[in-house]
């Protein structure tokens, strides 16, 4: 049984798959109604970046999970939130697309066009990335500007088409041209954890995380104590394996939970 006071679920792969504005819908809305009325607190570990808190929320909630904005946690509002606490206000470069840049001047920051105005440059998930826009981010990181990714997920993929391009792998190419390495804060960097445990006041002992993705999802969690609850969801493509201890329950499917919780 799991005993948890914090349930946090990923997104992708547990509660929907495709890509946010084209879904297909998984389940888990019951899960969450049981869990809300047992006191439970809920948080959405997501890695997307191209969407802002505010959307992410309403995008979900279209789709019938009725969580608030307190509980969602898309790595673009970790990275808004860590660049606060490093600059106060930063003047930003982006490379993402709109709703990052939105989250980040949501949380006070200045988004910057010219690449020699950046004091940092924030890369996330670009699905109309170019040759310009890369070699901005490229030389702005260069010059020295403070280098965070988003997120550094090596996998993303659609279901019966296979993989797309990645955040993680954009990073990578600005990593490897400049010698520099990104700090990265959302998965599946602890970071991301970190801040959602530290927002809601939950020791890791007291906190499970429910997801699809080994490396982005059970391993930064149990990496700090949590518990682990592995979803393992055929469509992913790719294979998976764990070591022995690093998952504590492994599902075929995010309903299956309703009845491992304790109550």
């Amino acid at each position: 049984m799991i005993d948890a006071s914090l349930f946090a679920f990923d997104v992708h792969g547990v509660f929907i798959t495709r890509i946010l504005d084209d879904p297909e819908v998984l389940g888990g809305h019951a899960v969450l109604e049981a869990l809300k009325r047992m006191g439970r607190k809920i948080a959405l570990i997501a890695s997307g970046s191209n969407w802002s808190t505010k959307e992410y929320m309403e995008r979900m909630r279209a789709l019938g999970y009725l969580v608030d904005y307190d509980e969602v946690w898309p790595a673009a509002r970790v990275a808004a939130i860590h660049l606060r606490r490093i600059f106060g206000k930063a003047h930003v470069l982006v490379l993402g697309e709109r709703g990052l840049a939105e989250e980040i001047e949501a949380h006070g920051h200045v988004v910057v066009e010219d690449w020699r105005d950046a004091e940092a440059v924030a890369v996330g998930h670009d699905r109309g990335i170019t040759f310009d826009k890369v070699t901005k981010a490229v030389r702005a990181v260069h010059a020295g500007a403070y280098f965070l990714a988003v997120n550094k997920v090596r996998w993303y993929y659609m279901p019966g088409e296979g993989p797309i391009m990645s955040p993680g792998a954009i990073v990578a190419a600005i990593e490897y041209q400049t010698r520099r390495e990104a700090v990265v804060v959302g998965k599946p960097s602890p970071i991301h954890f970190i801040e959602v445990l530290s927002h809601f006041g939950v020791m890791p002992q007291d906190a499970v995380m429910v997801g699809d993705d080994v490396e982005a999802d059970m391993m930064p969690a149990r990496s700090l104590g949590m518990k682990t609850v592995l979803i393992n969801f055929e469509k992913r493509g790719d294979k998976q394996s764990w070591p022995r201890g690093l998952v504590d329950l492994v599902l075929n499917h995010v309903d299956e939970l309703a009845k491992f919780i304790k109550g």
